[in-house]
């Protein structure tokens, strides 16, 4: 299939992974990036710099939006004309306009689909809704049950996954390197709920908090030595997680039914991971087989008490979430997925019943 993606294509970044792994498929991947590549590097003045730049460039973005015109429609066309017909056009965020999609529309046959990686706080326009798009692929199976039911549209439940070429799978082999020892570590951009969260343990346990610098506003106060303000990438990452006895992965408020990115990459490096817990993630990995859960303060700290002082049960669990992710939770698996929905030979990743009892209760 010839296929162009529509995306912003820095490391490590949902369009840049699909647009590779399409291409180890065998497909003929075409390129369209909608905006600004701020790579998620350098310190501190960079990275505010950087921020700023963002901020002033989508503002502007916004701006011809708000006046129905096309943003993107001119760029695409040009793609489009110069491949000749393609197969699929495939957005990786809400980047197009309602008239950018009917431009694309109007110049190919080619399904035009979303796969929105983000959960609901990024929504904003939305403007997804309101756009030509054929088929919707979202992470969460709330925001797939809510849309379908109240809207009628075509959307599906496809959950995140991860990258095994990113990780770089032979860390999993190598002995910790004590620079990256700790016995409790993340590796994410740092929000409120999660330095609230980890406030309450900071004074208690060694951990290690990898990701970009806070915002200036943020309090970080008994986290400040525990920030190491350093993006992580590729096979730092995995070393990241590898180092850690524990890693915690907190959601995000807004992942209402679904689970994060840093759920897949964990058990592709072969970490122990407990997760906030979610009424889909029993789905994706088995629950204290694969991958452990928290559902509230009482219960991360025991479990985080247990889990130290179990070596032998956080590597076992480490190793069997490892050989789920590695089997049903790559791009390569997602995207046969997909591409199946596409076709019309399935309808789409099974979707979790709901469930609002959590477990052991």
């Amino acid at each position: 299939m010839k296929i162009l993606v529509i995306g912003r294509f820095f490391e490590e970044g949902i369009a840049l992974f699909i647009a590779e792994e399409l291409a180890r498929m065998g497909h003929e991947v075409l390129r369209f990036d909608p905006g600004p590549i701020i790579q998620p590097y350098g310190g501190r003045l960079r990275f505010y710099w950087g921020r700023l730049r963002r901020e002033v460039l989508q503002t502007l973005h916004q701006m011809r939006t708000v006046t129905g015109r096309e943003v993107h429609g001119p760029g695409l066309r040009k793609v489009l004309a110069a491949a000749g017909e393609v197969d699929l056009v495939f957005s990786t965020h809400d980047y197009l306009s309602p008239a950018d999609s009917e431009a694309v529309k109007a110049q190919t046959r080619a399904p035009l689909i979303l796969w929105y990686p983000d959960p609901v706080w990024s929504f904003k326009r939305h403007m997804f809704l309101n756009a030509s798009y054929d088929m919707l692929f979202f992470k969460d199976p709330y925001l797939v049950h809510m849309i379908r039911s109240k809207l009628g549209k075509r959307v599906y439940y496809l959950p995140e996954c991860y990258s095994p070429h990113s990780l770089d799978p032979s860390m999993a082999e190598e002995p910790v390197d004590p620079a990256w020892a700790t016995d409790i570590c993340i590796a994410g951009n740092l929000y409120a709920y999660r330095v609230a969260l980890f406030q309450q343990l900071a004074e208690t346990h060694d951990m290690k908090i990898w990701g970009l610098p806070a915002p200036l506003w943020m309090r970080t106060g008994a986290l400040e030595p525990k920030l190491q303000n350093r993006f992580v990438a590729h096979a730092d990452k995995a070393r990241a997680f590898r180092g850690a006895k524990i890693v915690l992965n907190t959601l995000n408020p807004s992942e209402i039914w679904g689970t994060n990115l840093r759920t897949f990459e964990a058990c592709g490096a072969g970490a122990f991971q407990i997760v906030d817990w979610r009424p889909g993630l029993g789905q994706l990995f088995e629950i204290g087989t694969e991958v452990e859960v928290f559902t509230d303060t009482k219960d991360l700290r025991s479990k985080i008490d247990r889990y130290l002082a179990a070596p032998e049960e956080r590597d076992m669990i480490a190793r069997a979430g490892h050989v789920r992710a590695a089997r049903d939770h790559t791009y390569r698996v997602r995207l046969e997925q997909l591409l199946d929905v596409v076709d019309g030979r399935t309808s789409g990743y099974p979707e979790p019943v709901p469930a609002w009892q959590m477990p052991g209760s």
